[in-house]
């Protein structure tokens, strides 16, 4: 740890708040993983046997737990007349939820998109200091004299990819994720209402 922490040091102060950007990123990241993970134990739910549901089934299901309760409830008052209207409902309903979902990910990438931009900082100052020390010697320096700044430069460049790469990477995936989860809700939606309207569809088949 003594080795790590001298190591480090050499990079500069912009090597903390580098650091800071990992810390955030890896606590976002598990938060939505875990949310996500939670969600995807509902996926059950999403294909149980149903071919037709009346008022009565959808007051039970309105009484559960989960993203299928809350469209329940959020149709039951106002079931079972307009598709169309129960339809833009349940749009509303899985937008808020993506939404809710989605929370800290423009933060992550924030974070993924600061972090090379810090460690390019790094490089700058890194050189600065570098060529700071040729000027006060007038020229005459040996690599020892350069070392400190050439240090900084190096150092804060590749810890910033460093961090910036798996900030990315978890972005994407989860990203990804919420994809498949918006869909599977679309996919719940649909099938709740071709239940609810089931006996409607097949009056009108000739």
């Amino acid at each position: 740890m003594m080795a790590i922490w001298a190591f480090l040091q050499k990079g500069g102060f912009l090597i903390w708040p580098l650091l800071f950007c990992s810390v955030l990123g890896l606590a976002i990241f598990l938060n939505r993983l875990v949310v996500l993970r939670n969600l995807k134990k509902e996926e059950a739910l999403y294909h149980f046997p149903w071919k037709r549901l009346g008022p009565e089934d959808l007051s039970r299901l309105a009484a559960g737990d989960g993203i299928l309760a809350r469209m329940a409830r959020e149709i039951a008052p106002v079931c079972c007349k307009d598709r169309a209207f129960l339809e833009s409902l349940l749009g509303h309903l899985i937008d808020q939820q993506i939404a809710k979902v989605s929370r800290y990910l423009d933060h992550l990438a924030t974070l993924a998109s600061i972090a090379p931009l810090l460690g390019l900082l790094g490089t700058v100052t890194g050189l600065i200091k570098a060529f700071m020390v040729v000027e006060r010697a007038g020229g005459k320096v040996n690599a020892a004299m350069l070392a400190g700044g050439i240090w900084e430069a190096m150092l804060t460049t590749a810890v910033g990819l460093a961090v910036a790469i798996p900030l990315i990477v978890g972005h994407r995936y989860l990203l990804s994720s919420l994809e498949n989860y918006e869909e599977s809700l679309e996919l719940l939606a649909l099938r709740l209402i071709k239940a609810l309207f089931s006996e409607t569809d097949e009056k009108k088949t000739p």
